[in-house]
């Protein structure tokens, strides 16, 4: 799993999918994405969704069932961040995969999980970004 010396709260989140892998059966889903969200940290957009590809990647491996739910946290970023095509989603993951400077050092079993895995979810991350693009818009709407 994950081996982070810094930000605090990704050291922490290190030692938590320590133990999620030794002993799953100890964590509900429930606490295991509280544990995910939370070492998430303000910042841009952009920056945010590099690092929460970085923070769910090892998650997702961890618990595939809850791989639609963990993705929409750096969909929603990159809503934020003004995406508007679905089709970018999963090259703009891959990236972060790849990038030889990132705002957040993936893991080997994340930048693994984000290069094999993430590309064939093509059809799930799409549904995930409309709902959340939906969403977004309606509170949009709301705010006016």
């Amino acid at each position: 799993m994950p081996t982070w010396t810094s930000p605090p709260q990704l050291v922490a989140l290190a030692a938590f999918y320590a133990q999620a892998q030794a002993h799953p059966e100890t964590l509900s889903d429930a606490v295991f994405l509280e544990n995910v969200k939370n070492a998430h940290w303000p910042t841009n957009c952009w920056s945010y969704a590099e690092a929460s590809f970085a923070i769910i990647a090892p998650a997702c491996l961890l618990r595939p069932h809850l791989t639609a739910e963990l993705i929409a946290l750096p969909i929603d970023a990159m809503i934020a961040g003004g995406l508007e095509d679905a089709g970018q989603v999963i090259a703009i993951g891959l990236d972060c995969a790849t990038r030889s400077a990132p705002y957040v050092e993936p893991s080997e079993e994340g930048r693994r999980w984000l290069t094999q895995v993430w590309p064939g979810l093509g059809e799930m991350a799409g549904a995930v970004f409309r709902a959340r693009l939906q969403l977004a818009l309606a509170d949009d709407d709301d705010d006016e």
